[in-house]
């Protein structure tokens, strides 16, 4: 699946080339698309990054495959349960079963080795709610509509200092992810999962491990960061697009967004979606030179 860029100057060639009825996307049977502010970065699930790994990890720059990849998910993820369930919140598909999933020593038992399965559909419901709420996982928000994604690569490329060159749009057929020999997975979840992914009409691609290799075997950062991008260079099946934009248009790409009702507001249902609308507002005008 080798990366083409495409490379965009205005607005409206941007606009055009993702549009659901523009040449590319038609030519798809599932498209599905994710934004990002900075079209240099990786497509690189959150739990693989390196300043999460560095914020929240005592180790240092060297990984091991079970100890401080999943096994650092994991916790996270029990953590996160603890503290909903103190709170009173309810969990997606949440059962007995559920919870042996979730103890520790289950959990060791079944994954401990080589991590050879993680994460098991039981988990998918779970592990989508919390990754809308902050906690870092393995897997890669995408969405089924292109002014969703354009609209977070504005978004965070408003809240960039410096502002970048360009912020980018992705694109595959998700289709073609079978065609990844398993190291890529297409989920689909219900939209009751979280209220966050029923607006962006959310879907995730999640990164499966390297199985086969020892507890102890190593990778850098380097590595980790690159892996989801290398699976598409590695693929002569289909085509990922990158379809950048100069990040200098951010506002006004958020401005056109709004005008098609999409916004913070109308994908964080919720006041904390209405304040991040008014402030990416007054960013979008300050960076457009709007009164």
């Amino acid at each position: 699946m080798p990366i083409k860029e495409i490379h965009t100057e205005s607005l409206n060639e941007f606009w055009e080339t993702i549009s659901p009825i523009g040449g590319i996307i038609e030519k798809m049977k599932r498209p599905i698309f994710r934004g990002q502010g900075d079209a240099r970065w990786s497509l690189t699930p959150s739990v693989l990054r390196e300043d999460i790994n560095s914020k929240y990890k005592h180790e240092g720059g060297t990984y091991t495959q079970v100890d401080q990849i999943i096994m650092f998910e994991y916790i996270l993820l029990l953590d996160f349960l603890h503290f909903s369930d103190e709170m009173g919140f309810a969990i997606p598909n949440d059962s007995a079963e559920f919870r042996k999933h979730m103890d520790f020593d289950a959990f060791t038992n079944r994954y401990g080795i080589d991590g050879a399965g993680w994460p098991s559909e039981e988990y998918f419901s779970f592990i989508a709610l919390a990754q809308h709420h902050g906690i870092p996982t393995r897997l890669l928000d995408w969405t089924k509509n292109p002014f969703v994604a354009a609209y977070f690569s504005a978004s965070q490329a408003l809240n960039l200092n410096p502002l970048p060159e360009s912020l980018a749009v992705w694109l595959i057929d998700s289709e073609t992810i079978k065609q990844t020999d398993g190291r890529l997975e297409y989920v689909a979840l219900p939209g009751s999962t979280s209220n966050n992914l029923a607006a962006q009409k959310g879907v995730f691609l999640i990164h499966r491990q390297q199985y086969g290799m020892s507890r102890n075997s190593s990778f850098s950062s380097e590595e980790l960061k690159n892996t989801v991008n290398n699976i598409f260079k590695d693929s002569t099946s289909s085509t990922a697009y990158k379809i950048t934009l100069p990040a200098k248009l951010a506002g006004n790409l958020l401005f056109r967004l709004n005008k098609f009702g999409v916004s913070a507001a109308t994908l964080f249902p919720g006041f904390d979606g209405a304040a991040r609308a008014a402030l990416e507002f007054k960013m979008a005008k300050k960076l457009s030179s709007v009164l």
